[in-house]
């Protein structure tokens, strides 16, 4: 259970200094989820890529650094963000549909790995700017291998009709244009499946098509030197990530031998189990046959049930009264669909008492707005059984109109 990454007594201290709704991550249990991998994956020593996406917090990414991980970003910010946070330029990728020139020229100034791009429009625009530059950019193409991961729909990315990604045919020619280019160089192929596949059967699949594919590059005189399987490797609601081995042995079974090298883009599997959101009842009230706790956190904090309806754990920190029963939690937002929990089953909470929603360390700060003038949340870090640092503070009322002419 994520309840011993966050104590009790150490959720009420961070409370009373850096108030709430404030999220909260487990140094420990996000080395734990990068440590699984690294063991999983040590036959074919690969590059893991953290998927910046799921948080891009300075903080954690710093770890993921140090542990000598590169960085998957979708944005000029994420790559600023990437390079702030001490990821080699060299260990960047650059993944996503919509890049700018500017963006794209952003990072062939920084010297990252390599642009995956989606398009054959985009890697024209590529292509212009390398030659502007007076530079061969290194290039990658996200492929879609029509493979059906089975997850919610709107995090599968791999089946034809999916805005992600080009047809193995379509990167054929895309790919025997780019060699004749001067400033293009094919590098690598990438896939992403989609996100929360709890079977590496969808995997092995997608990755014996990509293997296949290369070598027929190889015989046309294109020779790719990296194969990008992606991320999306599922963890549960409230739970850690499972043993990434049978992923592991997917991989390892289609690429290994074949002088690839592999990369791997994990996000919300190492960094959803290490972070809890942890919010203030307000108020409590029945309304027609519900029972409601109103907190201080809101969709704008965590927008993930209201958006995939997502299912995340809620516990009380202490105490409740009496028996259990069924509430929804939500939030002071002015929307019906502003909820963090539905049909929770717990003791009645006292008004003032904390509680704790788990599996929120991806995709929730990452995610959050100023959705009815709200400042965004504090985060901090535990970095030991007592021991904890504020690594981003509570936005003002100030921050909210601080861009504005």
């Amino acid at each position: 259970m994520l309840s011993k990454y966050f104590k009790p007594s150490l959720l009420k201290k961070i409370s009373e200094s850096a108030g709430t709704p404030v999220y909260v991550y487990s140094e420990t249990a996000f080395l734990k989820q990068i440590a699984s991998y690294k063991k999983a994956f040590r036959s074919i020593d690969p590059l893991f890529c953290y998927a910046m996406k799921a948080n891009s917090g300075g903080a954690l990414c710093a770890l993921a650094a140090r542990e000598g991980w590169g960085a998957d970003v979708v944005s000029g910010g994420e790559l600023y963000r990437a390079l702030k946070a001490g990821f080699e330029p060299g260990k960047i990728i650059f993944s996503g549909v919509g890049k700018t020139p500017e963006e794209l020229e952003y990072a062939l100034k920084s010297g990252i790995f390599f642009i995956n791009a989606e398009s054959f429009e985009e890697v024209a625009e590529l292509e212009r700017v390398a030659a502007r530059l007076k530079v061969r950019a290194p290039l990658s193409l996200r492929i879609n291998p029509d493979v059906d991961p089975h997850t919610h729909k709107f995090i599968t990315t791999g089946k034809l009709g999916s805005k992600f990604g080009v047809s193995f045919e379509e990167a054929q020619k895309i790919y025997l244009y780019a060699a004749e280019s001067k400033h293009l160089e094919p590098v690598g192929a990438q896939f992403h499946i989609g996100s929360q596949v709890h079977s590496a059967g969808p995997y092995a699949v997608a990755a014996g098509r990509l293997a296949a594919f290369i070598l027929k590059l190889a015989s046309r005189g294109v020779n790719l030197r990296y194969a990008d399987v992606g991320g999306g490797w599922g963890v549960k609601e409230g739970g850690e990530m499972a043993d990434p081995a049978p992923l592991a042995r997917a991989v390892a079974g289609v690429f290994a031998g074949t002088g690839l090298k592999v990369i791997l883009e994990p996000g919300r599997s190492v960094a959803a189990p290490a972070g809890a959101l942890l919010t203030r009842v307000i108020y409590r009230k029945r309304g027609g046959h519900k029972n409601f706790i109103i907190v201080d956190a809101a969709m704008n904090d965590l927008i993930r049930p209201a958006l995939y309806g997502a299912k995340h754990p809620v516990a009380l920190v202490g105490p409740g009264r009496g028996p259990e029963k069924i509430y929804d939690i939500v939030g002071p937002v002015c929307e019906s669909g502003d909820f963090l929990a539905e049909a929770a089953r717990l003791r009645e909470p006292a008004g003032g008492q904390l509680l704790v929603i788990y599996s929120a360390g991806a995709y929730g700060f990452s995610m959050s707005s100023q959705y009815n003038s709200r400042p965004r949340a504090a985060e901090v870090l535990i970095t030991g059984p007592s021991s904890w640092r504020l690594i981003r503070r509570r936005e003002t009322y100030e921050d909210l109109v601080a861009s504005e002419l």
